[in-house]
């Protein structure tokens, strides 16, 4: 083989590899494990990193690296146990992925509730000095940006049922909106432990904007008199033009650090000295006198 052959199957070779370098896609489904059944809006990402989806209705999803994975791929779902892919599976081609679900035995337990009265934890205000905003412009879809988590750190006086949640949404040029509701202890400052066994969500439809209601008041969740972090999760979202997609929270700043924000399911959470306008209608447990 000549020099001259050499070089440019050596550049050919090295183009291959920037190429490759710079972009890595995968495209697949997350099914159930016992059903085989798709699992919507499933979560996808790489720990500690600003990399990942969700899942559409049927469970496809889209996720683009920047470049070949190096760490495990996360896969997680409300009910089931989460899963780990290792990056060498990942280059090997595995695109399906599979969840176990959770076996959750529920005792038989009477719940009776002591007295309550109504009240209110959260932000109530329906302006701010910040818009928070979220989307993305000129992009037939938006599957980097699922996964983007907003929340608070909430402190209830008293022992709490929540009744419902309340979001608003200053701008929302989206004909359709989807978010998970989270729920996570609140460890060294920032989110820990998830504590919702359910899929709640919260969806808008027709460019909705101001104050978006969700009833979980059936759900029949407690809040103890401590500190919870509430989040809201993007799940999905569509609009016909593919131009101008966004929407935007009032955010306003606060002494104490208590919103909370990550990129995806996986990323670091960041701390913001601000409060972003969302809260719950409760139901307050008051002694019995």
């Amino acid at each position: 083989m000549s020099i001259r052959r050499l070089l440019l199957s050596w550049l050919l070779c090295l183009s291959s590899y920037c190429l490759y370098a710079q972009a890595f896609t995968l495209e697949g489904q997350v099914r159930n494990a016992r059903t085989d059944q798709p699992i919507p809006f499933a979560t996808l990402g790489i720990v500690g990193r600003n990399i990942g989806t969700v899942a559409d209705e049927q469970g496809r999803y889209i996720l683009r690296f920047p470049a070949a994975p190096t760490d495990s791929l996360v896969i997680t779902s409300v009910g089931f146990f989460r899963a780990a892919v290792s990056p060498q599976a990942l280059l090997n081609g595995q695109r399906e992925f599979t969840l176990v679900p959770l076996e959750q035995a529920l005792p038989d337990v009477v719940v009776q509730r002591r007295r309550v009265k109504a009240g209110q934890i959260g932000r109530t205000q329906p302006t701010g000095e910040v818009l928070w905003t979220a989307g993305s412009s000129g992009k037939e879809t938006v599957d980097d940006e699922w996964g983007w988590e907003l929340g608070t750190v909430l402190t209830p006086k008293r022992p709490a049922y929540l009744d419902a949640l309340h979001v608003y949404l200053s701008t929302n040029t989206y004909e359709h909106l989807r978010f998970r509701l989270n729920l996570y202890t609140l460890e060294n400052g920032r989110p820990g432990r998830a504590l919702l066994a359910q899929d709640i969500q919260l969806t808008t439809t027709n460019k909705q904007r101001g104050w978006v209601q969700l009833d979980v008041s059936s759900y029949d969740i407690r809040l103890e008199a401590q500190p919870v972090v509430a989040t809201i999760q993007w799940l999905q979202s569509e609009k016909t033009d593919p131009w101008d997609k966004y929407f935007s929270i009032p955010v306003r700043r606060d002494k104490k650090q208590v919103m909370v924000e990550r990129e995806n399911s996986q990323a670091v959470w960041t701390i913001q000295a601000m409060q972003p306008s969302l809260y719950f209608t409760v139901l307050e447990e008051v002694d019995k006198r």
